[in-house]
């Protein structure tokens, strides 16, 4: 039993690699989009030639409960213009808890939706708890958004990047 809960847990995690992004872009002509790519790594302890030990991202493999997974998502600009107003929405993935402070995205206005339709930042979110209202906790954020404050050039990139833990 416990086995089989292993190999439902790896598996999850490495089909969790594939949840759904999305990027909307202001794009300079109609065959033209942003892409994305998601990856999830998690850290491992590297011991360098020098001895010297450090962490570095590797590639998921498996995935048990309470291990950390950081999530990156790529977007990519193949258009011949640059990409104005671009925004990524990623759900947090089903079955992980995300971890307080740790979005980040360079040049970019990150905010939280517990809802998925409502955004805004930890300050301005709440939830109804026993019918009263309270601020909403990190490990209830179930979407985030960046926005991108500068035009993706062409090829360009920019990245974005959380921490979530398998529950």
């Amino acid at each position: 039993m416990i086995e089989g809960i292993r190999k439902y847990i790896g598996v999850a995690a490495i089909l969790a690699c594939s949840f759904g992004s999305q990027a909307f872009a202001q794009s300079p002509a109609k065959d033209c989009t942003v892409t994305l790519k998601t990856t999830a790594e998690v850290e491992q302890d590297v011991v360098g030639a020098n001895g010297e030990k450090t962490k570095q991202l590797v590639p998921v493999q498996k995935v048990v409960p309470g291990k950390e997974v950081v999530w990156t998502i790529t977007a990519s600009n193949p258009c011949k213009k640059a990409s104005d107003n671009v925004t990524i929405n990623n759900p947090v993935p089903e079955h992980m808890t995300y971890v307080a402070g740790s979005a980040f995205g360079a040049g970019s206005v990150i905010s939280y939706s517990v809802d998925g339709a409502t955004f805004g930042s930890p300050e301005e979110l709440t939830v109804t708890d026993n019918g009263a209202k309270r601020k909403a906790r990190a490990d209830e954020y179930r979407h985030i958004r960046w926005v991108f404050k500068s035009p993706l050039q062409p090829g360009a990139t920019a990245v974005a990047r959380f921490r979530a833990v398998l529950n």
